[in-house]
């Protein structure tokens, strides 16, 4: 796994999927606005209740008799979300209007100090969520005037009563006299207490017989339709909601996924795991080889960086350890197949040739052969054929166009003896593989290859040799000793951690050519840049002369 934990190793993944986490917000949003696009709808109406006047113009003593009268707000919205929401739908039901109670849903919700009641409803339609809110509070205040009345009546008529007893009291009783006539009984007159507590009797029945009229509990705002609040669905805000969810979980994935992905996707990655130089970095293209009047030709985005491969090559020439033995056989192998190593060998024999070196390229893949079609040859004799000594090794090369002849004409391999084309504009032989070979390692085993490889280098400045994976197959094992060179081709977001590390240990315990270096193909242009490689993209920029 990748450790590494710098803003570029984060973000990296996520901008080489920025497409398909992209297409999975969008998808994501779309499926999003079609299911909630399919939902039923839900409303939601409100309205209030005021029952500042129903409390402030209590009658006198009711406070302390009736409890339902003085409880506080939130006893009254207990209340409504029981015994007035059951009466509701009691109604409802027998006026056969059960379709919108069909997910309705009402509440009743009042502050502990306040005086108001706010009453919700939720139903499918605006106009239901609206019938529901005001029928609730009607019936609410309807109750509370009802109670409100009883409480008054009861009131007064015990006011009533007890200013009968008092008048009665103060009332003087008959005298019956000798003669059997009946004679007034004069009594004492009606004490001031008596006459106080009447007083106040009548007081209060007037008050109370006032307190009739009151109308107490109030709707305010009644709800309407056209106001009705649509909670659900949203459709638009639901579908930019997926599409950020999409987005977020995608890049998740993508991260995740990167940090457990063990291909080699830097140059600095590379480098590590190599532990040797990086010769070139080659951009990613779409058609590395082209084809100019006919002729096959290295992708102009490829230009630079091979000429720039070139010249490692013919640095290290000088600057190695034997500067008296130049490295003129050099092999090109990969840690896994498809990291471009054929083609990154037929651009670079043909920028060779371009710069006026003597090229020949040698085929030694005997099972997947294509340098023929790169360089658009044909040929039914190769390598197996000059191997086994059916043929000799000029008839089987074939010569790379275009090819400017030198003065005088040109001259032709012919025989056992390979005789190369010089021009000024170099020259550019292949010797392609083939296939039907039986035993590939024991044929490259051979004497005979040893033997091909010195009269080949004899004639060329360059033998460019184009070997499978020796991790995927054997073939190659006998040619790393036989080689001036080896460089490793290694492809970002294709070459494995595991296999680039398989094969340094295994040129490691081999007696083979040493290293070059490596060169990385399919490179992101910003890391290229990051790395310190700057690249023209094949343009060549006019020269402008600035006078004084």
């Amino acid at each position: 796994m990748n450790q590494t934990t710098d803003a570029t190793t984060i973000f990296a993944p996520l901008w080489r999927r920025k497409w398909l986490i992209l297409a999975v917000g969008i998808i994501v949003a779309g499926l999003s606005y079609a299911y909630y696009k399919r939902q039923r709808p839900v409303y939601q109406s409100s309205t209030q209740v005021y029952l500042g006047a129903a409390l402030e113009e209590a009658a006198p003593g009711e406070k302390a008799s009736a409890k339902g009268q003085t409880a506080s707000i939130l006893d009254q919205a207990a209340v409504i979300n029981s015994i007035i929401v059951e009466n509701v739908h009691k109604q409802l039901r027998g006026e056969h209007k059960l379709a919108l109670l069909q997910g309705a849903v009402i509440r009743a919700k009042g502050a502990e100090k306040g005086q108001f009641i706010t009453i919700s409803s939720e139903a499918h339609t605006a106009k239901g969520a609206a019938l529901l809110v005001n029928q609730t509070a009607q019936s609410y205040i309807k109750r509370q005037r009802v109670e409100h009345r009883r409480v008054i009546e009861k009131a007064i008529a015990i006011s009533r009563r007890q200013l009968r007893r008092i008048e009665a009291a103060n009332t003087p009783a008959p005298a019956t006299g000798a003669g059997g006539s009946t004679a007034k009984k004069k009594s004492a007159s009606p004490s001031t207490a008596s006459i106080l507590q009447a007083a106040s009797l009548n007081s209060k029945i007037n008050q109370l017989e006032s307190s009739l009229v009151i109308a107490g509990a109030q709707q305010v705002k009644p709800a309407k339709a056209a106001t009705a609040l649509q909670l659900s669905p949203k459709p638009r805000q639901d579908a930019i909601f997926g599409f950020v969810l999409g987005l977020v979980l995608a890049a998740i994935a993508a991260y995740i996924l990167s940090r457990f992905d063990r291909r080699l996707r830097t140059l600095a990655g590379t480098e590590q795991v190599f532990s040797t130089q990086i010769l070139a970095a080659l951009p990613k293209v779409g058609r590395p080889v082209t084809h100019h009047d006919g002729q096959p030709a290295p992708s102009k985005q490829l230009l630079e960086p091979l000429r720039r491969l070139h010249t490692a090559l013919q640095l290290g020439d000088k600057l190695g350890p034997e500067p008296a033995t130049p490295r003129r056989v050099i092999l090109f192998i990969s840690p896994d197949a498809g990291d471009g190593k054929s083609t990154l060998v037929a651009d670079l024999a043909m920028t060779q040739r371009d710069a006026g070196q003597r090229v020949a390229v040698i085929e030694a893949n005997f099972r997947r052969p294509v340098l023929s079609r790169l360089l658009d040859l044909q040929g039914t004799s190769g390598l197996a054929e000059a191997l086994v000594g059916t043929v000799a090794v000029g008839e089987v090369m074939q010569r790379v166009l275009p090819l400017q002849p030198p003065d005088g004409g040109e001259s032709q391999p012919a025989g056992g003896t390979l005789t190369a084309v010089e021009s000024r504009a170099g020259s550019l032989f292949l010797l392609s593989g083939g296939l039907g070979v039986a035993n590939p390692p024991a044929l490259l085993g051979h004497p005979a290859m040893a033997e091909l490889l010195r009269t080949v280098a004899a004639d060329f400045d360059y033998v460019l040799i184009d070997a499978p994976s020796p991790l995927e197959v054997s073939d190659v094992m006998p040619l790393l000793k036989l080689v001036d060179g080896i460089v490793i081709v290694a492809r970002a977001g294709h070459t494995r951690e595991v296999s680039a590390q398989r094969l340094m240990q295994l040129l490691e315990h081999t007696e083979c050519a040493p290293l070059l270096g490596v060169v990385a193909n399919c490179v992101a242009q910003g890391d290229t840049e990051r790395y310190g490689f700057a690249s023209s993209n094949g343009r060549v920029w006019p020269l402008r002369l600035i006078g004084r």
